[in-house]
């Protein structure tokens, strides 16, 4: 039994690093699967902000996602001038609270870090944050939850 518990308790040390440890940034970087959003992030100047203490909620667009974007679009946000539009668009993705998805029951709104009112619903066990659904859930991190999407988030008319 006492090995069995050594056993255990070296597993924990060396799988529970891996799990939570590192913040939004290093996650969205390991995974390799944000290339596009890290881009924008970079940008923006937000990459230092989400490197910070949060706790933060992003919902974070898979590369796929940014396909239903022009390239001309795309490319023209990242230019200087367009930087303030660009971090209007990103503060649309991150809360300044963690919202696990166990925590959604029904829809609720809530005003992500731009000042927007954002609707994030659980329908039949899928959360949608908009019109984005969330593909991979609860993704922890040491200052946070990242929950990946498959969509960049519009403005609601």
């Amino acid at each position: 039994m006492k090995k069995l518990f050594k056993l255990f308790s070296l597993i924990i040390m060396v799988l529970a690093p891996s799990v939570a440890f590192g913040n939004v940034i290093d996650k969205l970087n390991e995974t390799g699967k944000f290339t596009k959003l890290n881009e924008t992030l970079s940008k923006a100047g937000l990459v230092e902000n989400l490197k910070g203490n949060g706790p933060f909620t992003v919902f974070a667009p898979l590369d796929d996602a940014f396909a239903a974007i022009s390239a001309q679009t795309y490319y023209g946000l990242l230019r200087e001038e367009n930087k303030d539009k660009l971090v209007k668009i990103l503060g649309r993705h991150v809360f300044a609270k963690k919202i696990t998805s166990s925590e959604i029951d029904g829809e609720i709104k809530l005003k992500a870090i731009n000042g927007e009112k954002i609707t994030i619903k659980k329908v039949n066990g899928i959360v949608y944050i908009n019109e984005a659904e969330v593909v991979t859930a609860d993704v922890e991190v040491s200052n946070g939850v990242i929950h990946f999407i498959n969509r960049v988030l519009q403005p609601l008319q």
